[in-house]
């Protein structure tokens, strides 16, 4: 019992074919299916992992995997020992999705949790790329908000997540990093630099380095650029295996939201203690990056 990884996430753009043209056609998604305002797609199978939703950009909402009926009734029992408002869903809302349970953080972001049916567990990370450029999952999502971290972190830790990877800069706490699963971490929450941004990236899951060239041709045959990477994460300061270590790439969609492409998360034991880094704020950078010297000034600055 407990809490998987995301399942699926819907993010808002403002044109759902200039929007396809990126998530169907150039990242190699699958259309699932289709109205006036939704896409559902899939990096493969039957199961929706991201709905395109008619607007402007930013994130609709989220949801994370979780195994039975059991699971949703101990979490709808925390939210409401918290006061905090939850609803039961039919979990019709996409392809693949089961009972689920909607509530709102304390950032305001709303998120779910979904069992997959009888045909599948949700929140199960599949990372074989059968040697395709094709994501072959979602990964993880980091959000964006006003609420202190602490508030954030807290209230996660309340309904399950074990808590991974916390980052003060100045001695200010700045991101928060948490798992449901055993890897690295499958959500995190930082402040947000521009007041109404609420989404800094949804991730996608890659295999390994060779997914990544593969990947990153496709771009480059496709007239597109990496925003930042790929590279390695260096919460560690110099170390390359431990929290906030994974691989990363990211890239803007049309609308302004940024995709990260992850992989090489290790797993750890559900009682391992986190990583508490205070760094100054020259050292960004290198907790950003730890393969080279440079970050893109755009990847601290502008959310959506």
């Amino acid at each position: 019992m407990g809490i998987n990884r995301i399942d699926h996430a819907a993010i808002r753009v403002g044109d759902l074919g200039r929007a396809l043209a990126w998530y169907e056609d150039v990242l190699g998604l699958t259309v699932l299916s289709r109205d006036a305002d939704t896409v559902h797609l899939a990096c493969r199978g039957k199961a929706a992992d991201i709905t395109l939703v008619k607007g402007t950009q930013s994130l609709e909402n989220f949801t994370f995997g979780v195994d039975d009926q059991e699971d949703l009734d101990r979490v709808e029992s925390i939210l409401k020992k918290e006061g905090v408002a939850a609803e039961r869903l039919n979990g019709d809302s996409r392809p693949g999705e089961g009972a689920t349970l909607k509530f709102h953080l304390p950032s305001g972001h709303e998120m779910r949790l979904c069992t997959g049916g009888a045909e599948r567990r949700a929140g199960i990370s599949d990372f074989d790329s059968k040697g395709s450029h094709v994501p072959t999952d979602m990964d993880h999502l980091n959000l964006l908000g006003e609420v202190d971290p602490a508030v954030m972190r807290d209230f996660l830790m309340t309904i399950g997540f074990k808590s991974s990877l916390n980052i003060s800069v100045g001695g200010q706490l700045a991101g928060i990093w948490l798992r449901g699963s055993a890897y690295d971490h499958d959500i995190a929450y930082m402040r947000a630099v521009r007041p109404s941004d609420r989404l800094h990236h949804v991730a996608f899951a890659v295999e390994d380095g060779n997914h990544y060239f593969r990947l990153s041709d496709r771009l480059m045959d496709t007239g597109h650029r990496w925003e930042f990477g790929p590279g390695r994460h260096n919460a560690g300061l110099g170390k390359s295996t431990g929290f906030g270590t994974n691989n990363y790439a990211y890239a803007f969609d049309p609308f302004g939201n940024r995709n990260e492409f992850s992989s090489g998360m290790e797993q750890f034991a559900d009682d391992t203690p986190p990583l508490d880094a205070d760094i100054a704020p020259e050292q960004m950078t290198e907790v950003m990056n730890g393969w080279g010297y440079e970050m893109a000034e755009t990847f601290m600055t502008v959310g959506s």
